[in-house]
């Protein structure tokens, strides 16, 4: 298993997650596509577009949010530690929940705003 494995294409092996070294196991329901480590959620920047593989940055792609599709469906958005390249990806049904919720609930911990005054304002 060589660090290398951890890529965005469509994986049916098990790897080691370059970020935090955990073993990445193939999705077991709800795709079928393992794009990000199940445990850290970060991948590798390898694609310039959708399964390209051409992308010789390699970046970690480390999660900075979620957003919700029109369909309901959550996706993990992604910056590149080296290059700034920003991607979304669908998130798998074995993904540490406590960290998706963790990048769901960070906007509203870092207000840009005092909280008190709008919540004031909510209630009257």
């Amino acid at each position: 298993m060589s660090r290398n494995r951890h890529t965005n294409n469509i994986n049916t092996e098990t790897f080691i997650c370059s970020h935090c070294g955990g073993a990445v196991v193939p999705v077991k329901s709800g795709s079928r596509q393992r794009n990000h480590c199940q445990t850290c959620l970060y991948s590798l920047h390898v694609d310039l577009g959708k399964g390209g593989r051409r992308c010789g940055c390699r970046g970690e792609m480390e999660p900075i949010g979620v957003w919700v599709k029109p369909s309901g469906e959550w996706a993990l958005i992604r910056r590149c530690a080296k290059c700034g390249f920003i991607r979304t990806n669908r998130i798998a049904a074995d993904d540490n929940e406590v960290l998706l919720f963790t990048l769901a609930a960070k906007p509203l911990m870092m207000l840009p705003f005092p909280a008190e005054k709008t919540l004031e304002k909510i209630g009257e």
